[in-house]
């Protein structure tokens, strides 16, 4: 069996041996696990968001970047092509863990050591068939609150591991690095929305799908929106399944964002509406822009959706939409 936090050490170990080239900071807690800083304090960069999504994905992925057109301007766009989806995507690079125990204003985790989290398992495990062991674990925190003694002991215990044994990768909403790994949770994204839908994720068998990585800005709230902007508007996922061609025609249309109720603003204007709870923002639009659905039983191929390049201008250099 694969192991996602075994496979991901090995890019951890990486990461160690070359630290500066990477602009990645190393610090050591007093508990003895590892944080490694790839935003906060540190710069981070193109390479360092390579491996922070590779990781994220327990190693079972090819990421690159290509050029995205807006309009005169010319974006980068994040690729991942994924062979392992539900491993990948569902045990690891969904943020699913909300630290209990830990001081308040604790975050949601993601990545691998999600799968060895032997205290509260997280919902989306009900989904697939899939736990990891391993004597190492690496989690990603996407904040820019320092990392504490008080969560990584927290979520060494509930990992069964030693602390010195916990590897914590961070950066913040308005880091490169963060900006990269959001728009590569593209497949994720979908995959969540396929199962809320009632489809049957354990039919995907490979996937693959590209973000726009927008603009950076130093305000947390506004690069939080860009980066939610970046799926819900400029996101494409395609995935490969063994099902019916009647299952994939009646959920298609039902996740990608366009058919969400709130669809069509810039998202940090849906999320001041809510009172800055994301709670309170309709489920549905956290979908993909576009979502193509191959089905390797019939040949058919199913698709919904469209890029909305009018809020993405909005949402990035502030232009007013002027239609799509």
């Amino acid at each position: 069996m694969i192991s996602i936090n075994r496979e991901a050490m090995k890019l951890v170990r990486q990461v160690l041996a070359a630290p500066e080239p990477l602009g990645v900071l190393v610090e050591q807690l007093p508990c003895g696990a590892t944080v490694i800083d790839m935003g906060q304090k540190a710069p981070g960069g193109w390479v360092a968001g390579k491996y922070y999504t590779l990781i994220t994905l327990g190693g079972l992925a090819e990421v690159s970047y290509e050029p995205f057109p807006i309009g005169d301007r010319v974006l980068s766009a994040v690729r991942v092509m994924i062979d392992h989806p539900q491993v990948a995507c569902i045990a690891s690079q969904i943020a699913g863990w909300r630290l209990e125990g830990a001081r308040a204003g604790a975050p949601i985790l993601a990545g691998p050591a999600r799968a060895l989290n032997h205290a509260n398992l997280d919902h989306y495990f009900e989904l697939i068939d899939y736990r990891d062991h391993a004597d190492e674990g690496v989690i990603a925190i996407q904040t820019a609150e320092p990392v504490t003694d008080d969560w990584a002991t927290t979520i060494a215990a509930a990992c069964k591991l030693k602390p010195e044994n916990l590897y914590i990768l961070v950066a913040p909403n308005s880091s490169l690095v963060c900006a990269i790994q959001v728009a590569a949770r593209i497949v994720e994204q979908s995959l969540h929305r396929l199962a809320e839908e009632g489809f049957d994720v354990k039919t995907v068998r490979h996937a693959q799908g590209f973000g726009v990585i927008p603009p950076l800005i130093n305000d947390e709230v506004i690069a939080m929106g860009r980066i939610n902007d970046s799926l819900l508007y400029g996101g494409v996922a395609t995935l490969y399944v063994a099902a019916d061609d009647e299952a994939i025609a009646a959920v298609v249309g039902k996740v990608v964002s366009l058919a969400s109720r709130a669809y069509g603003r810039p998202f940090v204007e849906i999320y001041e509406e809510a009172g800055r709870d994301f709670y309170q923002i309709p489920l549905d639009l956290h979908s993909p822009a576009v979502l193509h659905i191959n089905n390797v039983n019939s040949g058919r191929t199913f698709s919904a959706g469209e890029i909305n390049y009018a809020v993405l201008r909005q949402s990035f250099f502030g232009e007013e939409a002027m239609g799509r």
